[in-house]
C-alpha cells in the first residue's frame, strides 16, 4: 500500500486539488442564488459576459460580448493590480438593490463607441442559476472525473497524460465559469485554465486512437503547442495582476477556443477516413460519442432553440458528453490500460453521479417550496448520502437472508469445478453434483439419477416448475434434466427447501449452472469410459496382432525351409547312393539360401534395411525373369521411365513385386493383362501393380491381414507379407478398383525417389513391353 502510495502521490495530491476547487466553487455559487443581478454578466475584467446573461433586452440595446463596462451610477470600474476590475459593478448593483432601486445606468464601450444603457436589477432566477451554476459545476465535476480515471488506470501512457490534462483543465474551466462572473475569487486559475483547453483539445485529437503521423514525426510538437498555450496563460496572469484589461487578449482567444473545436472534430474525421481495421472501430466509436451530439446540437436544436432553452440543450450535452467519452475509453480501451473492467468501481462510479443528480433535484425542489437554498443543499446532500448507506446496507441484508444463492454463487461454483477435476467415474459427478447442492440449498431431497446411455431416456422435457408438493422425503418440487449436446445424460430431484421456504430466481440460476457443470463432467466421464474400453480393446487387439505376426514369420520360414528340406530327404533317402557333383552343388546352393533367410530374420528383428541405388526398369524385368513360368510367354506391360530410380532394399522391392504381380496374374487368369505404371510428383512417386482380373469386394484393408484369401488353395500371407515390406520401406499401399481394372498403388516417399520422369515422356519403348 505505501508503494501504491509513493508511485501515485500525485494522482492523490491532484485529486484532492479538484476536490477543493469543486467545494469552493459550490460554496461560492451557493452564495449567489437569487443574488441580485443586472440584466447583463461581468466578468473579472469588467468585459460583457457571452454567457447566460444579457437578457434579451439588453441585447437590444446593444450590449454584447466583448463590450467592455466604463462605469456603472458614476462609478468607474478601475484597474487594481491583482483585484478584479469589477469590483465596482458588483457593489453598485448590490447597493441599488439593497436600496429598492431596480435600474443602473451603465457605460459600455462597444464597437461603435461608448454607449449609457439603463440596466434592470433583480434577483437571479433559480432557472439561470442551476444552468449557469449547477450544471456547469456538475459537468466540470464529470471532467475531472473522466481525467482522474484515465491517469489512475494508465498513468504511463501518452493518451491518458493527454486526456487526463484535456479532462482537467475543461473540468476546472467550467466549474469556475459561474465563479468568474460572480465572485470571482478564482479568476487567475481560470484564466489559465481558459488558456490551456483549445489547444489541449487539439493534442487529445492527434493522439486518437494512436499518435497521428505528424506527432511521430515531430514528438516535440505536443510541447510547442503546450508552449503557446502556457504564454497565453501567462499573458492572462500578468494582465491581471498589472491590473490591464485582458478585454482584448480575452477575445483573440475565444475565436482560438471556438475555431479548435471544429479543427479538433476535423482531425478526428480525416483520421477516421484514413483508418482501417481495429483503429477504424475505434474511431467510429469516438465519432459517435463525441462528433454526433454536437453535430446533432449545431445542425438541429441551436437553430429552434433561443435563451433558456437552448442553454438547457447545451449543457445538458456539456454534461454528457465527458461520460460518452469516458465510456469509448473504457469500452475499446483505448487508454492501454489492459486490465478487467469492475463491476463494482463502475457500479460505485454510477452510483455516485446518480447520487448527485438525486441531491440536486432535491434541492431544486426544496428550494422551489420557499426553504432556503443552503438548507435545501445541506439537508439534501445528507440525505442522499444517508440514502445510500441505508440501500447498500439493505441490499446486503436481503442477499444474506433472501438470496443467500447470490453470495454463495462464486464458492459453490469454484468448489464443484475444483471436485469435478479429479473425477471420471459417471457415479461419483452425480454424488459430487449432489454434496454440492446440500452443501449450500438446505432442502428435504437431492438425487442426481443417471440414464443409462444404451436404453436412451423417455421421460418428459426439462421441468423448472414445482411438480408435487407431497409430504415426506421422497417429495419432489423441482426437476432439471442433465444434458449435454442434445443427449440427456441424468435427471436431478430437489424436494422441498427447508421448512417450505420459496425458491428464488438466483436459486435457479445456481442450480442450472451447477447441472450444466455436472452435464459437462458426465460427458467427460462416459468419454473416458469408452476411451478406456477401446485402450483396453486396442491392447487386446495388439497382443493378436503380435501373436498373428508370430504366426506369420513362423509360417513364412516354413514356406522358405521347405524345398532344402525336402531335398535333403530325398538325399539321405537314397543313403546307398553315393553323392554326385550337382547333389553337392544344389545342396550348397540351399545352405546359401537358408543362411540368408536367417540373415534377412535378423534384419526384421532390427527393422535394419540395405538400401541402395536402383533402377524400377531392372526390378520390372527380374520380375519377369522370376515369373517365366506364370507368365507363359506373355509380356508385362510397363509404363516405367528408364531413367527411373529408387534407393530401397533391391532383395525386398523384388519380393514386393513378385508377390503383386504373381497375385495379379492368378487374378486375371491366362486371357488376361497384367502391367506396371511409374508416375512422379513434387510430393513423391507412385508404383502401381494393375490387372485386368474380376476384382474384390468389401473393403480393400482386408486384403493385407494375414491369412485372408480369396482364393481356394491361397495361403493369405503374399499381400500380408508385401504389406509388410512396403511399411519397412515407409511407404504405403492401397487396393483400389478402377475402371474394369484392379489396381495396387505403392506410394513412395520424395527422399527415396533419385530420379523420375513421367511415363509417357520417358517410357520402355512398347516393342518391349508388348
Amino acid at each position: 500500500m505505501a508503494s501504491l502510495w509513493n508511485r501515485r502521490w500525485h494522482l492523490y495530491a491532484t485529486s484532492l486539488l479538484c476536490a477543493c476547487i469543486v467545494a469552493l466553487a459550490v460554496s461560492n455559487a451557493v452564495s449567489w442564488y437569487e443574488h441580485p443581478v443586472a440584466d447583463i454578466f461581468v466578468d473579472a475584467g469588467g468585459s460583457v459576459s457571452n454567457i447566460g446573461l444579457p437578457t434579451a433586452e439588453a441585447k437590444s440595446k446593444g450590449v454584447q460580448f466583448p463590450d467592455m463596462v466604463l462605469s456603472v451610477d458614476g462609478r468607474t470600474l478601475a484597474a487594481h493590480p491583482g483585484r478584479p476590475r469589477a469590483e465596482a459593478w458588483d457593489e453598485a448593483v448590490e447597493g441599488a438593490f439593497a436600496s429598492g432601486r431596480r435600474q443602473l445606468v451603465a457605460t459600455v464601450r462597444t464597437s461603435g463607441g461608448d454607449r449609457e444603457i439603463t440596466l434592470n436589477v433583480r434577483p437571479l432566477e433559480p432557472l439561470r442559476w442551476w444552468l449557469y451554476a449547477g450544471a456547469m459545476i456538475f459537468a466540470g465535476a464529470l471532467y475531472m472525473g473522466a481525467a482522474l480515471i484515465a491517469l489512475w488506470v494508465n498513468p504511463k501512457s501518452p493518451l491518458s497524460r493527454t486526456f487526463g490534462k484535456v479532462g482537467l483543465f475543461t473540468g476546472v474551466l467550467l466549474t469556475l465559469t459561474f465563479d468568474f462572473h460572480t465572485t470571482r475569487t478564482l479568476s487567475p486559475l481560470f484564466y489559465v485554465a481558459f488558456a490551456l483547453v483549445p489547444l489541449a483539445w487539439v493534442c487529445l485529437f492527434l493522439r486518437l486512437p494512436d499518435d497521428a503521423p505528424v506527432l511521430a514525426r515531430f514528438p516535440w510538437l505536443e510541447r510547442a503547442i503546450e508552449g503557446v498555450a502556457l504564454a497565453f496563460a501567462a499573458l492572462f496572469l500578468g494582465l491581471y495582476y498589472t491590473g490591464e484589461p485582458t478585454r482584448t487578449a480575452q477575445y483573440v482567444w475565444t475565436l482560438v477556443f471556438w475555431a479548435a473545436c471544429p479543427v479538433a472534430g476535423l482531425v478526428l474525421a480525416v483520421r477516421f477516413a484514413l483508418a482501417s481495421g481495429i483503429r477504424r472501430k475505434r474511431l467510429r466509436a469516438l465519432l459517435l460519442s463525441v462528433i454526433s451530439p454536437h453535430v446533432t446540437l449545431l445542425l438541429v436544436v441551436f437553430p429552434a432553440l433561443r435563451g433558456d432553452a437552448q442553454a438547457i440543450v447545451a449543457f445538458g450535452t456539456m454534461s454528457l458528453f465527458p461520460l460518452a467519452t469516458a465510456y469509448a475509453f473504457m469500452r475499446y480501451d483505448l487508454w492501454g490500460s489492459r486490465s478487467l473492467l469492475s463491476r463494482i468501481v463502475t457500479r460505485v462510479v454510477v452510483g455516485v453521479v446518480a447520487c448527485a443528480i438525486s441531491i440536486l433535484v432535491a434541492t431544486a425542489l426544496a428550494a422551489q417550496v420557499g426553504v432556503r437554498f443552503s438548507a435545501a443543499l445541506v439537508s439534501a446532500g445528507l440525505g442522499g448520502a444517508l440514502t445510500a448507506v441505508l440501500v447498500l446496507t439493505a441490499l446486503g441484508a436481503v442477499d444474506r437472508w433472501f438470496f443467500y444463492s447470490r453470495l454463495k454463487y462464486k464458492p459453490t461454483v469454484a468448489q464443484l469445478s475444483e471436485e469435478l477435476i479429479s473425477i471420471s467415474s459417471p457415479e461419483e459427478v452425480a454424488r459430487a453434483v449432489e454434496r454440492t447442492i446440500k452443501r449450500w440449498l438446505p432442502c428435504d431431497l437431492v438425487e442426481l439419477s443417471l440414464i443409462d446411455q444404451k436404453q436412451g431416456d423417455t421421460s418428459a422435457a426439462n421441468v423448472a416448475l414445482p411438480l408435487d408438493r407431497g409430504v415426506g422425503e421422497d417429495a419432489e418440487q423441482l426437476g432439471l434434466l442433465v444434458e449435454f449436446g442434445g443427449v440427456r445424460l441424468g435427471r436431478l430431484r430437489v424436494g422441498e427447501k427447508t421448512g417450505g421456504a420459496l425458491f428464488t430466481q438466483d436459486d435457479m440460476d445456481l442450480l442450472q449452472t451447477i447441472v450444466n457443470q455436472g452435464a459437462l463432467a458426465l460427458a467427460h466421464a462416459y468419454a473416458y469410459r469408452e476411451l478406456e474400453a477401446r485402450r483396453r480393446e486396442q491392447a487386446a487387439a495388439w497382443r493378436d496382432e503380435r501373436a498373428a505376426l508370430v504366426e506369420t514369420v513362423a509360417a513364412e520360414i516354413a514356406h522358405e525351409i521347405r524345398y532344402p528340406i525336402n531335398f535333403f530327404r530325398n538325399v539321405f533317402s537314397s543313403a546307398g547312393r553315393p553323392l554326385d557333383r550337382e547333389d553337392v552343388e544344389i545342396g550348397r546352393e540351399e545352405v546359401d539360401r537358408l543362411e540368408r533367410l536367417v540373415a534377412g530374420l535378423r534384419r526384421l528383428a532390427s527393422h535394419a534395411l540395405e538400401r541402395k541405388r536402383v533402377r524400377v526398369i531392372a526390378l520390372c524385368e527380374r520380375v519377369e525373369t522370376l515369373l517365366r513360368d506364370e507368365l507363359d510367354g506373355r509380356k508385362l506391360q510397363l509404363a516405367v521411365p528408364v531413367m527411373a530410380e529408387l534407393f530401397c532394399d533391391a532383395d525386398q522391392a523384388t519380393q514386393i513385386l513378385v508377390n503383386l504381380v504373381a497375385n495379379g496374374l492368378q487374378a486375371a487368369g491366362s486371357e488376361g493383362v497384367v502391367g506396371v505404371a511409374w508416375s512422379h510428383g513434387a510430393t513423391g512417386a507412385e508404383l502401381v501393380v494393375w490387372d485386368t482380373g474380376p476384382g474384390f469386394e468389401g473393403d480393400a484393408s482386408r486384403l493385407f491381414a494375414p491369412w485372408y484369401t480369396t482364393k481356394p488353395k491361397g495361403t493369405g500371407l503374399g499381400l500380408a507379407i508385401t504389406h509388410r515390406l512396403v511399411r519397412a520401406h515407409g511407404w504405403s499401399i492401397t487396393a483400389q478398383r478402377r475402371d474394369n481394372r484392379t489396381l495396387f498403388m505403392i506410394a513412395i516417399r520424395a527422399q527415396d525417389v533419385i530420379a523420375g520422369v513421367d511415363a509417357k515422356d520417358d517410357s520402355k519403348p512398347s516393342a518391349e513391353v508388348a
